[in-house]
């Protein structure tokens, strides 16, 4: 037998050893996380680094975490979108991050789109640009939870007083407002909106809470309140509960553990949609490790929140626990194609809309001459459908009366003009968001267009697409001026371009029509979260939301349209893009 020399040995077992790891890598990942203070937001860290720790350990690949933190309020979000820069010139393998404000960071989201790195949101989204996979909770399913709720603790034909404590700066918030009144409605609940105020933290909440407590001193003049959070909805009700206004019905969202306490002790608080945070960072990572390890990633996941009630709150695991068996995941899936109406309907030629004309959602071109990505696309569905469409030219002001009247079977309306009306239904898909753009001078290297950087800018500003019942700017008089009348857009692009403001405010849909129009490439075209995201609505009447199968007919196109590349064709044209993001329904 040869003589095995010892050195030889060793060169074998070392290749031996080496061959086993040699597929073994480490995947380096940035995490952008917002805050650490808030408990909702850990419990979301904590999930998503339990799913990465679970993965590290199963096999011999690892995912190494690399976390930054931004903090909270105006100075977090400036630190996130330098942490985002920052993030995108290391080229990690993928970024994961909570966004701490839906359109500072677009510009970044663009950027790592152009680089072809992939992000994954959770909580919330960033505008202009494409996510691999987002996660939020379901907020208009708990809205409309927290809506059946009430109903059912009310004899059905008293009309309820109601009082909001809102933010409608944030499109989580809005949904969850959103789909408490469509519940409402859709039980047939009378209602009225006696007043709204603003709160989302422990100190807005305080002081909205003293200010209704001026505005309402009588017992018994509301019903029910509102609230969009926990965040202000804990130190209103303590405000309410020193005051023994506990005569009130309050719901609210999140699922704070001091909420839930609330709730158990009967202390004005019926219901909490909660949230499973930690679900929320679980999922984030799930999707991550199915994109590193090329399997196929879902675009985006609702996950269910949980209507804690006095009777359910023994079964709420709290913000770390996962998802109940008994609480199934909504699937995105295509709507009901049975139309909800009689079949002697089924002989309808005619569906009469009421719109205000604005380009390039609806532009009137002439007596009954129209054009628009909305005309697009209702023109689209007529002609597939068979029926006669037909658009009238009403004001935004005149609208819901003419509806009312019987005069149009639907109208198209910014959703903040019929939020709080009873006797609508808002039916159908969105058909488009607006909210407000800003075009800054040539050079400018700002991301976040806030109040606190307009306060030292000379501005010059249009109708933000909201009306009544909308977000407005607190703008200085003194350096600032507002256009009204014909081409107001071409004209704000002219006066930025010519250097006479620093940064020009509108429509952002209607900005960046007319830059397609007239290029200006020196200037930038960026979105802000102003006046926060407003969604384009078919509203109808409550005896016939259904008229002509519009609706549906909607529905099914727009489950084609983004499936086939038809809606991104008709956009194109406008220079737009999808706001399926914004949409619960779309996927």
């Amino acid at each position: 037998m040869a003589e095995v020399r010892p050195s030889a040995i060793f060169i074998f077992i070392a290749i031996a050893f080496c061959s086993s790891f040699s597929w073994a890598k480490k995947i380096e990942v940035t995490a952008l996380y917002w805050s650490m203070k808030i408990e909702g937001q850990v419990a979301m860290r904590k999930g998503f680094e339990e799913e990465i720790a679970h993965f590290n350990k199963k096999g011999d690949d690892k995912i190494v975490i690399r976390a930054l933190v931004a903090g909270e309020g105006r100075k977090g979000i400036t630190n996130q979108v330098q942490q985002m820069d920052e993030a995108l010139r290391e080229k990690p393998a993928a970024l994961v991050i909570q966004p701490t404000d839906n359109s500072a960071l677009a510009r970044a989201l663009q950027e790592a789109n152009h680089l072809k790195i992939p992000v994954f949101a959770y909580d919330q989204y960033i505008v202009n640009g494409d996510l691999t996979f987002f996660v939020t909770s379901d907020n208009y399913a708990g809205g409309r939870d927290n809506g059946d709720y009430i109903h059912s603790l009310f004899d059905k034909t008293k009309e309820l007083r109601i009082v909001v404590f809102e933010y409608p700066k944030v499109s989580s918030t809005i949904d969850r407002v959103d789909g408490f009144f469509d519940a409402l409605r859709d039980q047939g609940r009378s209602f009225s909106v006696l007043k709204r105020y603003e709160a989302v933290d422990p100190s807005s909440g305080q002081k909205a809470a003293k200010q209704f407590l001026k505005d309402f001193p009588q017992k018994g003049s509301v019903d029910v309140i509102l609230t969009v959070n926990d965040g202000g909805g804990l130190s209103i009700v303590k405000e309410l509960d020193e005051k023994k206004r506990h005569e009130i019905l309050h719901a609210t969202f999140d699922g704070d553990p001091l909420s839930v306490q609330n709730i158990k002790n009967k202390k004005i608080t019926v219901i909490d949609s909660a949230q499973f945070c930690a679900e929320l960072g679980r999922e984030t990572a799930r999707e991550l490790i199915a994109h590193l390890t090329k399997k196929k990633v879902s675009a985006k996941k609702l996950i269910p929140t949980y209507p804690v009630t006095e009777k359910t709150l023994a079964r709420y695991p709290g913000w770390m626990g996962r998802v109940p068996s008994f609480l199934h995941r909504r699937e995105l899936k295509s709507p009901d194609s049975k139309p909800r109406v009689s079949p002697d309907q089924r002989n309808i030629l005619r569906i009469k809309i009421g719109v205000a004309p604005l380009c390039p959602y609806l532009c009137e071109q002439g007596p009954g001459a129209w054009g628009g990505y909305i005309y697009a696309i209702l023109k689209e569905v007529a002609k597939e459908r068979g029926f006669s469409l037909e658009l009238e030219s009403i004001p935004n002001t005149r609208l819901l009366a003419a509806l009312q009247a019987g005069r149009v079977n639907y109208i198209i309306v910014p959703a903040d003009m019929v939020r709080y009306e009873d006797q609508i239904r808002i039916v159908g898909p969105k058909l488009g968001v607006n909210y407000t753009g800003a075009i800054l001078a040539p050079g400018a290297k700002d991301s976040l267009i806030d109040e606190s950087l307009l306060a030292n800018r000379k501005v010059v500003f249009a109708d933000m697409g909201t009306y009544r019942g909308g977000p407005r700017l607190a703008i200085s008089e003194g350096r600032s001026f507002k256009l009204t009348g014909a081409d107001v857009a071409d004209r704000m692009i002219k006066m930025i371009g010519d250097r006479r403001v620093d940064v020009a405010l509108g429509d952002y849909n209607v900005l960046s029509y007319s830059l397609l129009k007239k290029p200006r490439t020196e200037l930038q075209l960026l979105p802000t979260s102003l006046t926060g995201f407003n969604s384009l609505v078919l509203v109808g009447s409550p005896k016939e939301a259904h008229f002509g199968y519009l609706p549906e007919y909607l529905e099914s196109w727009f489950i084609r349209a983004r499936t086939d590349g038809s809606l991104e064709k008709i956009l194109s044209k406008y220079n737009l893009k999808d706001w399926k993001v914004f949409d619960p329904k779309a996927f």
